[in-house]
């Protein structure tokens, strides 16, 4: 025993470290409701428990137009860009948007792979985006709610996961892949200080939660 003791005192810190993985998922809006002027996005982050207390690192996936203009007719994909968080906030602020937040959720370390894996896959240009999004859930066109969606259970399970645009739609979406049996996971509300990009305001939400699209 004594002998164990020692090595572990010997293992650099990251060696003794212990990591937890979430994913946030936003979503934007305008009142009155306007395709054009929605978005869905999420990120994900690793905190590893240290001697020194947590450490947080997050990335994004937010697959919109490189234009940032999106067209929610359109029939022809077109270039794709991923934005940071930061980004994003930026994009719906100057479009007058609402923004509400649902988790952070806990996920596993496979699934935040997973998430790592789609998100370069994403910044590698293989793949286009557009607002419908893909006809198959392995084509190689993306609209946003689709995008991040298609490294879980809820992207292999619905080729829409995001039913109607903006806030409303990224609440049934949350609702179909942490909220239902068995896939129902934690919520860790004490970590969105860390998570979120500093200066922006957004909503806490709850699966599947009514979002009026009038009159807020």
């Amino acid at each position: 025993m004594l002998l164990r003791l020692g090595l572990l005192l010997l293992l650099p810190v990251s060696a003794l470290a212990q990591d937890s993985y979430y994913i946030t998922v936003l979503g934007t809006g305008s009142n009155p409701l306007r395709a054009k002027r929605t978005h869905t996005f999420a990120t994900f982050s690793r905190v590893t428990e240290t001697s020194t207390g947590p450490v947080v690192e997050n990335h994004t996936i937010s697959w919109m137009p490189a234009t940032l203009n999106i067209r929610p007719f359109a029939l022809r994909p077109e270039t794709g860009v991923n934005l940071t968080q930061e980004q994003s906030f930026q994009w719906a602020e100057s479009q007058g948007l609402h923004t509400s937040v649902w988790g952070p959720y806990g996920i596993t370390a496979e699934r935040y792979e997973a998430l790592l894996a789609r998100q370069a896959d994403l910044e590698s240009g293989r793949i286009s985006y557009r607002a419908i999004g893909g006809f198959t859930k392995r084509a190689a066109v993306s609209n946003c709610g689709q995008s991040f969606t298609r490294a879980g259970v809820v992207g292999q399970k619905y080729l829409q996961p995001t039913p109607l645009p903006g806030e409303q739609g990224t609440s049934l979406l949350v609702e179909r892949g942490f909220n239902t049996a068995p896939y129902q996971v934690l919520e860790h509300p004490e970590l969105l200080p860390a998570i979120l990009a500093p200066g922006h305001a957004a909503v806490s939400r709850q699966p599947g939660e009514r979002i009026r699209r009038f009159g807020r």
